[in-house]
């Protein structure tokens, strides 16, 4: 049982410290290699859709805010025409034997 566990903690460990080196030498290479301009223009289009998506947040959320007045007002004025529902249960009819 020992063994298996320093295996599992050992492969685990060897893992994630592979994973965080690669991560690192990676990134290192891309900013070596990529001009300046891409990673700019990257980042800007980040930003912008970062920005995009924060405003529709706050247009929903205002939109929200505004029309639940009108909707509890509308739900209300529309009760009247909708028919009453009837919850019954269904008609069983016993099964004639000959």
């Amino acid at each position: 049982m020992r063994s298996r566990l320093f295996w599992l903690v050992g492969g685990w460990a060897i893992g994630t410290v592979t994973a965080t080196w690669l991560r690192r030498r990676i990134r290192k290479g891309v900013r070596r290699y990529a001009p300046e301009q891409l990673r700019q223009e990257a980042s800007d289009r980040t930003t912008a859709l970062i920005d995009g998506v924060r405003r529709i947040t706050r247009e929903v959320v205002a939109a929200t805010r505004d029309g639940a007045d009108e909707a509890r007002a509308t739900r209300h004025s529309l009760d009247h025409r909708l028919p009453p529902r009837r919850n019954h249960r269904p008609v069983r009819v016993p099964l004639r034997r000959p």
